[in-house]
Formats: C-alpha cells, structure tokens, sequence
C-alpha cells in the first residue's frame, strides 16, 4: 500500500510539473509575438515579454491559463469584454478575460497607448530599463521592486536581443516577386495581407509546360501566418497561338508567410480544376519584397 501511494505522488508531481511552462518555453513560444507587438506599437519586445513572464508566473497563473490575461490588467471602466474576478490587491478584484494569447498581447499594447504611459515612447526602443523604470513611474504596478524585477528577468535571459529586430518599415503589407515551383514552373505573384485584420489577397500569372493561368482570390489567416482561400480565375493551353481558348479555372491554395526583413518567403500549396472532375496540384516557393 505505501510503494502504492509513493507511485501515486511521484505521478501526481510529475503530471503537475509536465504542465507548467517554464520561463525559456514561455519566451520561445511568445517572442515572435512580442516582435510583432513592437514593431506594431513601438514598444520594445523585451519589456513585453518580461512583463508576461512576470505577470503570468511564465503562463502558468490561473489567470493566464483560464483568462488568457498574461499581463494582469483589471477591467476598468472602459473595458466592454468578458470579466473574471480573482484578489489582488484588494480581495474579488475584476479581471479582464480574452478569447485568446495573443488578445491579451494585443489589449496590452493598447492599454500602454494611455496617456499617462506617453512618456515612455520618447525613449530608445533599447532602452529597456528606461521603460521598465517608466512603467513603475507611471503606475502600472504597486510593487515599488516592478522596475528592478523586468530589468533582471530581461538581463538573465538576453530578452533585449529581440529589441534589435524593431524595424519602422514593419507594417508594409504589398508583396510582389516571383516563385517557381511544380506544375506552375513560373509565376509572377502580387499579395496583400493584413496580419492585424487577418486576411491576404493574391493575384499571380502562372506558366506552366502547358498551359498559362491568371488568378485573383484571397483568404483568411491562420496560426503562424499561414493562409488558407480560393481563386478564380482563367487558364489557357500553350501551344497553337492562333486558337487561343480561355477556360474559367478555380483553385483551392494555402500560404505561408515567413518574413525574412522586409521581404516574405511565400510557399504555395494549391488544387486546381477547370471542370471539377480532374485536379491539378501545385506548389511554388519564392522571395516577395
């Protein structure tokens, strides 16, 4: 009965611990996000990234893991979503509550854009302790060690090195290049995308050994800037140039977007059809700029 009970709790600590996230697996997991947030609103990643690794205990706060509120900001009068209640600094405190992570970090840039954190953009997106400073100033928590806190956890885990990938020109959303690939051996592509709003449209002239298409279409965005849509468009066979016959082409295609700087590499997976009974798969790959 005791080996029993020793087997029992050694399984129970180690469900437990199996569950929790640690602080190297919170920043892998959230850093890209953080670099987003930067660039988007010009808040260093590293301040951000601390401040849900301490907010959040790395993710692992009941807060964290049942509202998704990795930064611990309350409702205040102007919040019109969904509320939790846990003791802070006074007891039954409102919380706000996101569908998702990344609302949290979206919300938190946002609440950052208040006026009493306006100071805080005069400084270096380098200055990581000038802001960690700044937000204690400027009231965002009532622990008088806020300050000292971010600046160690930045400092022992390096987080100012994805303050170097800010970049002004970030927001830049018209792509265009071209992929090659199989059966589309060539193809002249045109993409808009919108990361904040989701969604990307594409248009793109594709040669082929034989046969010529021109195809607009769209989609929506997915998890880790991947895009899944249709298009539409016209297809005709290479050859006699003197009977040129158009038939309508429709295609299902996902995308995948990996920023490299200002460029994107974008993979292509499409099935297409012009008679819905034989399908044409394809793939390309190519640097947008």
């Amino acid at each position: 009965m005791e080996n029993r009970l020793i087997i029992i709790f050694f399984f129970l600590v180690y469900h437990v611990s199996a569950q929790n996230m640690s602080c190297s697996q919170y920043i892998e997991q959230y850093k890209d996000e953080a670099i987003y947030q930067m660039n988007k609103y010009k808040i260093p990643a590293s301040i951000t990234l601390a401040q849900g690794i301490l907010e959040s205990g790395n993710g692992n706060s009941e807060l964290a893991t049942k509202s998704n509120n990795h930064f611990g900001i309350k409702c205040h009068s102007d919040w019109q979503g969904e509320k939790v209640y846990h003791d802070d600094d006074k007891s039954n405190e409102c919380f706000r509550k996101y569908e998702n992570v990344r609302d949290s970090y979206e919300d938190h840039s946002e609440f950052l854009q208040k006026p009493r954190y306006s100071n805080l953009f005069t400084l270096s997106i380098k200055d990581y302790k000038g802001w960690a400073k700044g937000l204690k100033k400027a009231g965002y928590a009532t622990n008088p060690k806020y300050a000292k806190q971010l600046i160690k956890i930045i400092e022992d885990n390096n987080l100012s090195r994805f303050d170097n990938e800010f970049n002004n020109k970030s927001n830049k959303s018209i792509y265009s290049g071209f992929s090659l690939g199989w059966k589309d051996v060539l193809s002249q592509s045109l993409i808009f995308y919108s990361d904040e709003k989701e969604f990307y449209f594409s248009g793109r002239l594709s040669a082929s050994v034989s046969d010529l298409s021109l195809m607009i279409g769209g989609g929506r965005l997915l998890v880790d800037k991947i895009g899944i849509g249709i298009d539409v468009g016209v297809l005709t066979q290479t050859g006699d140039i003197e009977s040129i016959d158009f038939a309508p082409n429709y295609a299902i295609s996902s995308h995948f977007f990996i920023p490299i700087n200002q460029k994107q590499l974008n993979i292509r997976l499409s099935l297409s059809t012009i008679d819905a009974r034989q399908f044409n798969p394809t793939i390309s790959i190519g640097i947008l700029r």
